[in-house]
Order: C-alpha cells, then sequence, then structure tokens
C-alpha cells in the first residue's frame, strides 16, 4: 500500500471521531451561552433588578441560536474554499449591519404609501417585507463579496453569515419590544426563545441561497451579474420570506377565523422550512469534500494542486 493509500485510510478511519468532537464542541457553545444567557435573565434581571445588563441579556438571547450557526459554518470551511473566517466576520457584522440600515429605510418608504392597514400593518408593507429585505441583504452580498472567488459555495457561506448578521439585529428590536409589561423579562424571554428556534429557517437560509445563487451567476466572467438564477432565486427567497411574515395575519384579516389563520401560519412555516432547506442541503452537499491527510490536517490548509492535463 502506497504513503497516499495508508495517508487516505487512516483520514477516513478517524473522519467519525473528529466530527463526533466537532459537534460535541458546538453542544457545549449552545448549552454555555444558553446557561450565561438564564444566569443573567434569572439572577441579575429578575431577582437582582440590575437593569444594567440589561442590553447583554438582549444580545446574548437575539445571537445565541446565529453565533451557534456562525461556529458551525467556521468548522465547516474546507481548505479548498477560499473565503475565510476573517470573511465571515466582515459579511456578518458590516454585511448585517448595513443590510439592516438599508432594509429599514426601505421598510418605511413602503410604509409610507397610503395603504390598508390590518393589526397595525400595512398591507403592502406586509406584502413587500421578504422584496425589501432579501433586495437589502443581497446589495450587501454583492458588496462584500465583490473581491472574493466566485463560487457557489463560497456564496453560500457569505450570504448565510450576511443572513446571520442581520438576523441577530432585527431579534435584538423584537426582544427589546417585549421588555414591557408586569414581569417584562418573562415577556422578552419568550420572544427571543421563538425568534432563536425559528432563526436556521429565515434570515440565515434565504440569504444564503440567494448568495449562491449571485456567486454562480458570476462564476463564469468573474463578477456578478443579472441572470434569471439570481432573479429566480430573488423572487423564490422573498416570497418564502413574504410568506413566512404575512400569511396568517393575511387569512386573519380576510377571515376573521384564528383557527384557520394558525393552521395558515403552520403550512406556511413548514413550507418554507422544507423548500428552503432542501435547496440548501442541495447546494451544500453539490461537492463532495476532498480527503484530508492527517498530517495536512495537523499541519494547516494545504496548497492547491496544480492543475491535471
Amino acid at each position: 500500500m502506497s504513503t497516499a493509500e495508508k495517508q487516505t485510510t487512516h483520514t477516513h478511519r478517524h473522519a467519525p471521531h473528529r466530527r463526533t468532537h466537532r459537534r460535541t464542541h458546538t453542544t457545549w457553545f449552545f448549552i454555555g451561552g444558553l446557561l450565561l444567557w438564564f444566569y443573567i435573565g434569572v439572577v441579575l434581571l429578575h431577582l437582582q433588578r440590575d437593569v444594567y445588563v440589561l442590553p447583554a441579556w438582549i444580545l446574548l438571547g437575539a445571537a445565541l441560536v446565529p453565533a451557534t450557526i456562525f461556529w458551525i459554518m467556521v468548522h465547516r470551511l474546507r481548505t479548498t474554499d477560499t473565503v475565510t473566517a476573517v470573511n465571515l466576520v466582515v459579511a456578518a457584522v458590516i454585511g448585517g449591519t448595513s443590510a439592516i440600515a438599508l432594509g429599514g429605510t426601505l421598510d418605511q418608504l413602503v410604509e409610507s404609501i397610503p395603504q390598508p392597514v390590518f393589526q397595525n400593518e400595512g398591507l403592502f408593507a406586509l406584502l413587500l417585507a421578504g422584496f425589501v429585505e432579501e433586495f437589502s441583504k443581497g446589495v450587501l452580498i454583492v458588496i462584500v463579496g465583490w473581491k472574493i472567488a466566485k463560487t457557489t459555495r463560497n456564496g453560500l457561506f457569505i450570504g448565510g453569515a450576511v443572513g446571520l448578521g442581520f438576523a441577530v439585529l432585527e431579534s435584538m428590536g423584537y426582544v427589546y419590544a417585549h421588555v414591557t409589561g408586569a414581569d417584562p423579562i418573562i415577556t422578552a424571554a419568550m420572544e427571543a426563545e421563538h425568534r432563536g428556534l425559528y432563526a436556521p429557517f429565515c434570515h440565515v437560509l434565504w440569504s444564503a441561497l440567494f448568495g449562491a445563487a449571485l456567486f454562480t451567476a458570476a462564476a463564469k466572467r468573474g463578477r456578478f451579474r443579472l441572470s434569471w438564477l439570481v432573479v429566480g432565486t430573488y423572487v423564490g427567497v422573498a416570497l418564502l420570506h413574504g410568506t413566512w411574515d404575512g400569511a396568517a395575519p393575511l387569512v386573519l384579516a380576510l377571515t376573521d377565523n384564528m383557527m384557520l389563520a394558525t393552521l395558515t401560519q403552520f403550512v406556511a412555516y413548514l413550507v418554507a422550512i422544507l423548500v428552503g432547506g432542501l435547496i440548501w442541503r442541495h447546494i451544500a452537499r453539490k461537492e463532495p469534500a476532498p480527503a484530508i491527510a492527517e498530517g495536512a490536517a495537523s499541519e494547516g490548509p494545504a496548497p492547491a494542486a496544480p492543475a491535471q492535463a
């Protein structure tokens, strides 16, 4: 058996152990953050009434699930990926913050248009929220990914990171808005839990799919361009986003039937999760991970092999 074959065999034999080790670290990362969030909320805020830690509690509650997803994303980077952890941090922090600023501005412009109002929500604003916010995130995906190699996987990662940053800031606003009532921490904690559970299936997923389409369209010429793939993906994720946000309120406004609205919301969530998740899985598994020798894994990324004739 050659040295290369021995290395490959050794790698495959120990790969399951490394994957389990990675999952264990991810679990402890999430559990540690969750325990810290509970401690700050229950002990410092609820019992000791220390309001100065409220911003930290809101940030941790809004960011815990997205941060766990980010942790997983960084550990899923391959030696063949040209995108780096630093690129993902820039995309999440700068891209996410700028996208929510742009999206908020456009949302306000749409809301200023005279329109019917249902449950304190303008009809146009409700129906167009997905198109406005996905457009805003798409603009920032292009900006932060301008100098990054145009591959489908790179787009998936950059898009997901922008959506992740967007999701954290949006969730912080919703959690802060629920710090009201006789026991504000309980109310806000329920909102943080609700948004945390759905975080992987919302902005992170939609932006990842849009980013993959943008980078795929740019792969041929090395620069971003409009194509049917880009337009189709944009419309698709915007509709998933709009269905997620507006299906139940719209049904409730039209029928005044809470049970039907709740059922509609459940179906909308299910459709958005299944459709988006299956597409993401297909893209993420499009290129199988290359076998990495044990020595190379411990020494860091190996230089790219020359192309074979």
